[in-house]
């Protein structure tokens, strides 16, 4: 199936911005807590950014619910920390648990759409 370009100028904005927060976090961020915090918001949109990219080409349902879960998730996750850690919101720290659980259920959608799929191995 051919890649969709608009997930796949997602996944690479995604990748972006995952790389620019991990820069920041390395040598932009003086609280080493708020540093941290930033660097794992980066290393999980970058582990999210190549499975959006993977998603590019999905051919099921479950494929594409887990790839709007796992934007999901950027945003929410992902973001909220970015918000947090450079003092813009950090009053909205209640969206990151339902950013983790996109994360977690775009995981799941595409254990069912393996488990689902018929012939192969």
């Amino acid at each position: 199936m051919p890649r969709s370009r608009a997930w796949t100028i997602v996944a690479g904005l995604s990748g972006l911005v995952g790389v620019m927060a991990a820069a920041a976090a390395a040598h932009g961020i003086a609280d080493p807590h708020l540093a941290k915090t930033t660097e794992t918001a980066a290393w999980l949109q970058l582990v999210h950014a190549a499975v959006l990219l993977w998603l590019t080409t999905a051919d099921s349902r479950a494929l594409r619910w887990a790839r709007g879960l796992m934007l999901l998730g950027t945003v929410l996750f992902c973001g909220t920390l970015y918000l947090k850690a450079f003092g813009i919101a950090a009053a909205i720290t209640g969206a990151v648990p339902v950013g983790g659980t996109s994360f977690m259920l775009g995981w799941l959608m595409i254990a069912l759409d393996g488990g689902l799929r018929r012939g192969g191995d």
